[in-house]
């Protein structure tokens, strides 16, 4: 029996978005290819499964990336070395800013990222609030972002999206861009959760673990789940541009 295990990191310190239904959305659609899993909530200072085939990082306030930071940091060989082993790796607001190179408060203070991924955070004055769609290879995406954060990327080649409407988390000069690609690790600020309502990204994340393990999927069954995202979307991509509510709020 084929088994793959997919852990959520930090879910109580870091899982205020909806993060736990991107867990869900994963473990759905591999079960829709005939894919058996099994999850594993990870607190601060509990080890990660030693067979890992999927992690999840979810969002939180810059309070719980200062109670998390060290025991991140003290995970920075385990996670590089299952990024290099092409794991997949799912991170939403909060954590992604961890796993870049540094991220810069507020109140002056620096944190150190692990640098999985090659982008600089700074917390900025104006909080980007509404839905957002973004053009990926892989298709739109959509959902919504609430995050006061500013992403200037240190290569360029790992923007994966471009924003077709909201503000999006880096890009100032020419246009501005959604979502972080290394490999397998995926990075980004839009929330809702994101994969319930994105069947297609769920699907590269889905494929991404077949190919690493070798895994022969069967064609996907529809349910529910996708109808409810389906309508979901429909309503977001329909949404005028002149009233699509996109805000910025000065804090």
């Amino acid at each position: 029996m084929t088994l793959v295990t997919i852990a959520q990191l930090y879910p109580a310190e870091l899982g205020i978005t909806g993060d736990r239904g991107n867990v869900r959305a994963i473990e759905r659609r591999l079960a829709a290819r005939g894919v058996e899993t099994t999850t594993v909530l990870v607190a601060p200072g509990e080890e990660l499964p030693r067979e890992l085939d999927v992690l999840v990082i979810g969002n939180g306030p810059l309070s719980a990336l200062r109670g998390v930071h060290a025991d991140l940091i003290a995970r920075k060989g385990r996670l590089d070395e299952f990024v290099a082993d092409g794991g997949v790796l799912f991170s939403v607001g909060g954590s992604a800013e961890l796993l870049g190179e540094r991220l810069d408060a507020p109140d002056g203070e620096t944190l150190d990222g692990i640098g999985v991924l090659p982008y600089r955070v700074v917390r900025v004055s104006e909080r980007r609030v509404g839905y957002i769609i973004v053009d990926t290879p892989h298709g739109p995406v959509v959902g919504f972002e609430d995050h006061a954060s500013e992403w200037t990327l240190t290569d360029a080649a790992s923007a994966y999206g471009t924003v077709r409407d909201g503000h999006g988390s880096f890009g100032r000069d020419e246009g501005r861009g959604e979502f972080v690609r290394v490999g397998n690790t995926f990075a980004s600020n839009v929330q809702g959760p994101v994969l319930p309502l994105n069947p297609e990204l769920t699907d590269v994340l889905v494929d991404a673990v077949a190919e690493r393990r070798g895994l022969t999927l069967s064609p996907a069954r529809r349910s529910d789940l996708d109808e409810y995202a389906e309508a979901a979307r429909t309503k977001i991509l329909m949404r005028p541009t002149r009233d699509k509510g996109f805000k910025t709020i000065q804090v």
